[in-house]
């Protein structure tokens, strides 16, 4: 038996409504458990994002810091909140639907995202996705930490893991697909023989269209109700 294409997804902005780690600030701002200094920093990071300059190795350390604040019981308390609150009800409906279609033709399915390992296993359990590649830290001694597993989940990086990945599974990037919205996933964009551009930055739609790429635009929300309970873990609260 040949191996099976992959299709590689996109959390933020691709399959999400927006970007996992904004939706769970809103989340910690309202439940009040984010001081000033942190609000500051996320709009920080936010307009960074939008202007494509985003630095990814300050946000990692300064996001598993804050949330290695926490016991990990009670961060995965809170991150359950947030994902049933603010995250489940922004998934698009299309892009569940394009990785059942790919299940259908016999693609394994994986979600590449620089989110962290604990929503991005929360969104492959809702949407049926095979496995992921997301940003993991050790657990130690009860509180999640910031040794952050190289290379990152972004940028050159998550092309780099997706490569490697194909590779275990004896897959060629030549006969994956990648959906994404944003200029930083352009590595893995190029390696694939399948590119396919999401909701696509302004940036991005201009490549895709030079390219000739299909552009998509996801809009309607999947309407879940019930929330989903991650299955496969690298640490245990």
């Amino acid at each position: 038996m040949s191996p099976r294409p992959i299709a590689f997804f996109d959390l933020d902005h691709t399959l999400l409504d927006g970007a996992n780690g904004n939706l769970v600030v809103l989340y910690m701002v309202k439940k009040r458990l984010l001081g000033l200094e942190a609000i500051w920093k996320a709009v920080k990071f936010t307009t960074l994002y939008r202007m494509n300059r985003l630095p990814r190795e300050e946000v990692y350390r300064w996001t598993f810091q804050e949330c290695g604040k926490y016991p990990i019981g009670e961060l995965v308390r809170m991150l359950d909140e947030a994902y049933e609150d603010c995250v489940m009800p922004r998934l698009f409906r299309e892009g569940a639907e394009c990785i059942a279609e790919h299940k259908a033709r016999g693609h394994h399915t994986v979600i590449a995202t620089a989110a962290g390992e604990y929503m991005c296993e929360k969104v492959r359990v809702q949407l049926g996705a095979d496995d992921k590649i997301a940003a993991k830290a050790p657990v130690r001694d009860g509180y999640l930490t910031d040794e952050l597993e190289r290379p990152l989940p972004y940028g050159e990086g998550k092309a780099e893991l997706a490569r490697v990945y194909a590779a275990s599974r004896g897959v060629d990037l030549a006969d994956c697909y990648f959906y994404s919205d944003s200029v930083p996933d352009l590595p893995l964009l190029m390696a694939v023989g399948h590119p396919v551009a999401v909701n696509p930055q302004k940036m991005l739609r201009k490549v895709a269209l030079r390219e000739g790429w299909p552009v998509l635009y996801w809009k309607e929300h999947a309407g879940f109700t019930e929330p989903s309970t991650p299955v496969e873990l690298t640490f245990e609260f």
